[in-house]
């Protein structure tokens, strides 16, 4: 295949694989493509190196990728989440006496879309568009572990699990028995695992259609306060994340 008939057939094969409302196989995507069986796994093969599609091994079909579905939070979310957002994190913040944001994925990191700081900014404390990675914060944490199976193991698989501190989490099994409980407890907790100063909360975000959407976060940078003074008020920090989520049509049916 010519580069440009490369590019074309990519096109076509992610075009079938996310028009789709079912999970698809191997032969079901030669068939509805048409092409040759050597061509279509040498595709999907190209595909999944670069993250935009994924292979469920379980099953044996294939899925949009980390990559692809990136892109789609981003576009969807990056305009609107903001503005939905802002007068939640101001409330939480206020109240609590923390700094609070809204993020999604970016990838395989934590994008910020909206900060509340509080009193004001801590030299250490990410800006709007900064991005973090996921095993380090409590909002990386949460969105994974609230991430459909297939795309959660896709990106655990290719995660740096880079040590930033002495609590920083570098085991990959470790990681995914964190992101179990995160997900049975509905909350993330990052106790000292970026900067040792550094604690904070988060809750998941859900859209219309019940997939998660984004995290909420509340952090305190001052070295002052810990875990279980924040776990004190994560009622309000669910609360939060509810109402975001009430707003993008969770739970409308």
């Amino acid at each position: 295949m010519t580069k440009s008939s490369i590019i074309s057939k990519s096109v076509q094969v992610l075009d079938i694989i996310c028009s789709s409302r079912t999970r698809l196989s191997y032969s079901q995507i030669t068939e509805a493509a048409g092409l040759p069986k050597s061509s279509t796994h040498r595709l999907l093969s190209i595909l999944r190196e670069e993250g935009l599609v994924a292979l469920d091994p379980l099953r044996n079909v294939y899925a949009p990728g980390p990559l692809l579905m990136g892109w789609a939070t981003n576009v969807l979310s990056a305009a609107d989440l903001p503005e939905i957002a802002a007068s939640t994190l101001v409330k939480l913040s206020s109240d609590v006496k923390v700094g609070t944001a809204i993020s999604i994925l970016g990838g395989n990191q934590v994008l910020w879309l909206k900060i509340v700081d509080y009193p004001t900014r801590h030299r250490q404390a990410p800006r709007v568009g900064d991005r973090t990675p996921i095993h380090v914060c409590a909002a990386g944490k949460v969105l994974l572990a609230f991430s459909e199976g297939i795309r959660r193991q896709a990106i655990l698989e290719v995660l740096e699990l880079e040590a930033f501190t002495h609590r920083t989490i570098t085991d990959r099994d470790l990681f995914a028995a964190e992101l179990d409980k995160v997900r049975e407890a509905g909350i993330a907790i990052s106790n000292r695992e970026e900067f040792l100063q550094d604690i904070g909360l988060a809750a998941p975000v859900f859209d219309h259609n019940g997939d998660v959407i984004a995290a909420i976060s509340m952090w305190d940078m001052t070295g002052r306060r810990s875990a279980d003074d924040l776990l004190i008020h994560r009622q309000k920090l669910i609360d939060a994340a509810a109402e975001i989520s009430t707003q993008l049509g969770y739970g409308h049916l």
